[in-house]
Order: structure tokens, then sequence, then C-alpha cells
């Protein structure tokens, strides 16, 4: 029996790559509308809590952290931008 080693390519994203992530989740996380290219000041300094609550895939978790809101639930808007943001991130992982 005989083992063969093969060689892995290293999918783990780059700073660079990580940065574009959040500056991608922090503009849907702000809105996205016609001519508008980056988030607000706010959401920009929400990127890497974003980026790390989306690593986990928890929708819940990442609504909040949007919204903002101290209540149970997130409003609607929020959860929409949530799941966006996780696609974004997959895709962005793969």
């Amino acid at each position: 029996m005989t083992t063969t080693l093969t060689v892995v390519p290293d999918t783990t994203p780059t700073a660079d790559e990580f940065a574009e992530l959040e500056q991608r989740m922090s503009l849907v996380a702000c809105g996205i509308r016609d001519g508008k290219t980056q988030a607000c000041d706010s959401h920009q300094r929400k990127g890497p809590v974003l980026l790390q609550i989306a690593s986990t895939g928890a929708v819940d978790a990442l609504a909040m952290a949007i919204c903002g809101s101290e209540h149970r639930r997130s409003c609607t808007a929020c959860v929409e931008k949530a799941t966006e943001i996780i696609r974004i991130y997959n895709e962005g992982a793969q």
C-alpha cells in the first residue's frame, strides 16, 4: 500500500480579498441604491464584525448587528440584507 500526497491549493482568502468582502458587506448593510458606491462610516466600521458573523452563517445574529436592534427580532429588511451578506461571504470563500 502506497500513500500518495497531493497538493491542495490554498483557498484561504487573502487580506485584500477580506477587505473587498468587508466593503461589499458594509454596502449591503448600509443599503444599495443607484449611484451609491460605498457604505457610510457607521456601516464601514461594522465591516469586520459583519464578516466575522457571516462566516458563522448566523442570519439572525447578522441581522441584529445590521439593525442595531435591542429587540428579539430584527426588521425584515435587515434579515434580507443578512441573507445577502451570507451569500456574498459564501461566494467569496469559494
